[in-house]
């Protein structure tokens, strides 16, 4: 019996070790697909804020009636739905239709702003209305004159779109959200009509052709940048011409942030501040050549420095900052790919939309 025993341990080891070796050889012969996505920075980053604060600052935030409230209630004193969503539980199945399929749109201004609507389930022929503009107009919070746009005879900028954090969605959102504020996997988040925002005045407010797609790549969350990637090539091989990726998120800082720490004032607007990442394609998984993967990534650090010099240059405040992470989130694939965290999951939508109408100013100054 003891023999049986020993020879089923070693096995049950020799399977385990075959396993580990085939999974490692699997992410070898798959590197241009299976990169490396976290980085020690995302645990660092939610921790830090919450560590340089003092114990006074601590204490008062903590015993802060408003912090009170939510803890107990979940509820925000400046975003009064998350009240209604406990009173009224049917607000939690509420869908915006532009959020409940994920599309592909395309912004082709030469074509009289007309939006040509691409869908990924091709099954379904029921075509999706193009989304309402409720936001304000990027004149009010910048006084930019209508016509200071891209010119006929000027080759018009285009700009990618998409949303590795699909799910991700702001306190005002009625539907359910996990504690980090994503809305059940599968389902797309406000973030992406953030997106859609900022597609729709790049094109119909200053002639760019945009491409945006809220294609969901979280249902599972551990593969959302593996999913993503597949989408960035697609788009990529489809329009070899675009100038600029964005990928678009929100933040989740850890702890219980202060309103200072997520919002600012821009022109009287309480607008949700701004980050952006850069990647340097530095970290050891399964033992890949990253530097195949990200040799000029110095070439997105320097246009993420002037993209952060123009925001503090035309919105200070606005940034919270740059910061430069070891790992590669699909920006090995153009030279000119950003991560924008735009606002928290504790912002509100429209702070966010705020946000990414004055970041829509700011993409047109960089293209002069």
């Amino acid at each position: 019996m003891s023999y049986k025993k020993i020879d089923l341990k070693v096995i049950m080891v020799v399977i385990m070790l075959l396993l580990i070796f085939l999974n490692l050889l699997k992410y070898h012969m798959m590197s241009d697909v299976v990169v490396p996505v976290w980085s020690s920075h995302d645990v660092e980053y939610y921790d830090r804020e919450k560590d340089n604060r003092s114990l006074i600052t601590r204490v008062k935030d903590y015993l802060s009636p408003e912090q009170l409230l939510y803890r107990l209630t979940r509820i925000r004193v400046r975003a009064p739905i998350t009240y209604l969503k406990r009173e009224i539980p049917l607000l939690a199945y509420y869908t915006p239709e532009e959020l409940k399929t994920p599309r592909q749109v395309v912004y082709n201004p030469r074509d009289n702003n007309k939006i040509v609507k691409l869908k990924f389930d091709l099954r379904q022929e029921e075509e999706i209305s193009s989304q309402q503009d409720n936001s304000q107009s990027i004149d009010d919070l910048r006084g930019m004159e209508p016509d200071n746009k891209i010119r006929d005879d000027q080759k018009r900028p285009l700009i990618a779109i998409y949303h590795t954090h699909t799910s991700e969605t702001y306190i005002d959102d009625p539907r359910k959200q996990d504690n980090n504020g994503h809305v059940f996997p599968g389902e797309i988040g406000n973030v992406a009509r953030v997106g859609s925002e900022l597609a729709t005045l790049l094109a119909e407010r200053y002639n760019f052709r945009v491409i945006h797609t809220t294609r969901v790549h979280d249902e599972r969350y551990s593969m959302s940048y593996y999913n993503s990637r597949k989408t960035v090539k697609e788009l990529l091989d489809n329009n070899p011409e675009i100038d600029l990726l964005l990928d678009i998120h929100r933040d989740g800082i850890k702890h219980l942030p202060s309103r200072e720490t997520i919002t600012t004032v821009v022109n009287d607007q309480r607008v949700a501040k701004v980050m952006i990442v850069v990647t340097n394609g530095k970290f050891d998984f399964a033992h890949l050549d990253l530097k195949d993967h990200h040799q000029e990534w110095e070439k997105n650090l320097n246009y993420a420095r002037r993209f952060a010099n123009k925001i503090e240059e035309m919105y200070p405040g606005l940034l919270s900052r740059l910061e430069i992470r070891d790992t590669t989130y699909n920006q090995d694939l153009h030279p000119r790919a950003l991560l924008l965290e735009i606002g928290d999951y504790r912002n509100t939508t429209q702070e966010a939309i705020r946000s990414a109408e004055l970041l829509a100013g700011v993409i047109v100054e960089m293209f002069r």
